[in-house]
């Protein structure tokens, strides 16, 4: 199974193969590049790798199956050097998954006859074989060194450039609405900022929804206009052109009064988008640019072309220099130029994220970090991306007020609490002995499981009549690292604590899975239990019902029928007092899947009766059912060369 050395998807998760096909994962490079934790390269342990022979059982062995082969030691663990596989299944200790080797041997090919490394090949016959593979596993390991100590000397973040000498950019100074009214009787409502128009709209209410939509006017209450658009009123107000009768002062005096953009939402602003279903993307943008010294505002369909005119630093300039913006439809893919001139996703990080208020006070996270489907953003939502300041060069983020402490979950009746079932009380636990062994596939966990780190001092314990999971809410609070970490580090550590991982397959996908059940094959339809998939979907099967995650998208239901939802968050597992798996989601999780709340809950009801329950971060802070254990990933590590996932056990009652 390819754990390591995955590529790069452009697509979202699910697009080209159909819902729910797992596209090629980002899985890995992570740990070699280091943006995800750090922003630089980690560094690499001075290791060096040994080269002996042992004798080993395989296949293409003539005779009693038994062939000698090289074999590779670095530290304590040792790799047969098997013919006809390749790195990512001799690597069964995962030493590039760890960085104990910075990326898989160049051109390592093994055969019956020879080992083939960095261009030299070496014969198993040959008397000084060991000596010659030693060295150019060792010289392949330095020239990688070398290779990462030049690009983490090249990624020092170069001097910010001198500003360009471009008129007042919008957002120097306050919106402002014009009311016009044309020879023909047609009435404009022009926004303004100082003397450069933004946008232009007529007397209707799809206008008045498009200066909302793109954060250039308050939103009214209650709108209403005519079908001839002579007339409109906002909150009551009238103004009418019914008639030769012209309001077009009073409409202006009431929108500058009432319906001016607060400054902090209009502020940096300089990239504009707009509805078009005309455009084959639905949306036109604009943005200012210089023509001949001459300052211009360019709008146009939202294409490729206009994305290299934004791109362009001589006659744009707002955005950051490597900064690389993409449209490969439906989707908008924003990346980052690499000191060696490739281009990696941008790192899935806070400062990547944009949120966005809806219409309905509803925030909602887009990460500049994932490919963004234009068939799912609005234009607010796609300005907002836009001037983002990881985007816009030109942005400042405005002071956000502090937002209202929330109030505490109201405590709902507790059941009296009952001890879970102790390890050896459980059918999993029983399965300890059998943890995956050093030379199989499935990862080796080294040791007996260990306790996770104590729940912080300031959480006090659970009270009889309390909320049995508030001491969850800082654990949670945390940001969590992206999914594909996510995904395997809590693998890991859920099979450290079960005790058992095995292989078998997901569909026609490669699996590991680890048993919570009384059935120890996963194509037995009683299973239940835990899976993670070569490709890095991490979920559950339980009597026929399936919860699976990969890459913030969720799919719940069965494998032969799932509802599909896009931007869920999946930031925690765990287990409850009745052995049930609890997969914890982003808040946002009951609206992303596009159907009724009824048909959802029917969903979920099966996934409960089956072995796993949904949650999102507030809803298991207010459940009365408590969470004995809880496995996440923060983005905060001791070692981010390192990095694992965190289990919380809960406290025990005084």
């Amino acid at each position: 199974m390819n754990w390591n050395d995955l590529p790069a998807a452009e697509n979202s998760p699910g697009q080209g193969g159909g819902p729910g096909v797992e596209g090629n994962s980002s899985f890995g490079h992570p740990l070699r590049t280091g943006t995800a934790l750090t922003g630089g390269l980690p560094e690499i342990r001075p290791v060096e790798i040994s080269i002996g022979k042992a004798i080993a059982m395989s296949g293409v062995a003539s005779g009693g199956g038994a062939l000698e082969v090289y074999t590779l030691t670095l530290g304590t663990e040792t790799i047969e050097l098997l013919p006809l596989k390749n790195w990512h299944q001799l690597d069964h200790h995962k030493w590039t998954v760890q960085g104990k080797l910075p990326a898989p041997p160049a051109g390592l090919e093994v055969t019956a006859e020879h080992v083939r490394v960095m261009g030299g090949t070496v014969a198993l016959t040959d008397p000084a074989g060991c000596r010659k593979l030693e060295q150019l596993f060792n010289e392949w390991l330095r020239f990688e060194r070398e290779t990462l100590a030049l690009a983490r000397q090249k990624a020092r973040p170069p001097a910010a450039p001198p500003p360009l000498e471009t008129p007042a950019r919008p957002g120097a100074e306050a919106v402002r609405f014009q009311v016009e009214v044309d020879k023909r009787g047609q009435v404009h409502i022009h926004c303004l900022q100082g003397k450069e128009p933004l946008a232009s709209v007529g007397l209707s209410v799809a206008g008045i929804n498009s200066l909302h939509q793109q954060g250039l006017m308050r939103k009214p209450r209650i709108v209403s206009a005519g079908a001839l658009h002579d007339w409109i009123e906002l909150d009551g107000e009238l103004c009418s052109f019914e008639r030769g009768r012209n309001d077009a002062t009073r409409l202006e005096q009431i929108l500058n009064e009432r319906y001016r953009p607060d400054a902090a939402a209009a502020h940096g602003k300089q990239i504009l988008i707009f509805l078009n279903a005309a455009s084959a993307t639905g949306f036109d943008i604009q943005f200012p640019v210089r023509v001949a010294g001459v300052a211009a505002s360019h709008r146009h369909h939202l294409n490729e072309q206009m994305l290299d005119s934004l791109q362009d630093p001589d006659h744009c300039g707002l955005l950051h220099k490597e900064i690389v913006v993409k449209l490969i439809p439906p989707n908008l893919v924003f990346k980052r130029k690499t000191p060696d001139g490739g281009e990696q996703y941008l790192a899935w990080t806070p400062e990547n994220t944009v949120q966005v208020t809806d219409e309905e006070g509803r925030v909602k996270t887009l990460h500049l970090s994932q490919p963004l489907n234009l068939l799912r953003l609005s234009a607010a939502e796609l300005t907002a991306v836009f001037n983002h300041p990881a985007i816009n060069r030109h942005t400042v983020l405005a002071p956000q007020p502090a937002p209202a402490s929330e109030p505490e979950p109201r405590a709902a009746p507790a059941p009296a609490w009952t001890p879970p079932p102790s390890h050896e009380q459980t059918p999993h636990a029983s399965a300890a002995a059998g943890a995956a062994e050093p030379g199989s596939s499935p990862p080796a966990f080294a040791g007996p499981p260990k306790a996770g780190p104590a729940p912080p001092a300031a959480v006090s314990l659970v009270r009889p009549g309390s909320l049995p999971n508030l001491w969850l809410k800082s654990v949670l609070a945390e940001p969590a690292l992206p999914p594909d970490w996510f995904s395997v580090l809590t693998y890991t550590r859920m099979a450290e604590r079960f005790g058992n991982s095995n292989e078998g397959k997901f569909g026609p996908s490669e699996c590991w899975f680890i048993t919570v059940g009384e059935s120890d094959d996963i194509a037995d339809p009683a299973f239940r239990g835990i899976f993670i998939t070569e490709k890095g979907s991490l979920g559950f099967l339980g009597e026929g019902q399936m919860a699976r995650f990969y890459n913030g998208m969720a799919f719940l239901g069965t494998q032969a029928s799932a509802l599909e939802g896009i931007h869920v968050s999946l930031v925690g597992v765990g287990l409850d007092a009745q052995a049930r798996v609890v997969f914890v989601l982003s808040d946002n999780y009951r609206g992303q899947f596009g159907v009724s709340e009824a048909t959802l809950a029917e969903v979920l009801g099966r996934l409960r009766e089956g072995g796993a329950v949904i949650l999102g971060i507030r809803e298991l802070l207010a459940n009365a059912d408590p969470i004995e254990i809880l496995w996440t990933a923060p983005a905060q590590q001791a070692d981010p060369s390192t990095p694992v996932a965190r289990e919380s056990i809960r406290p025990q009652p005084a």
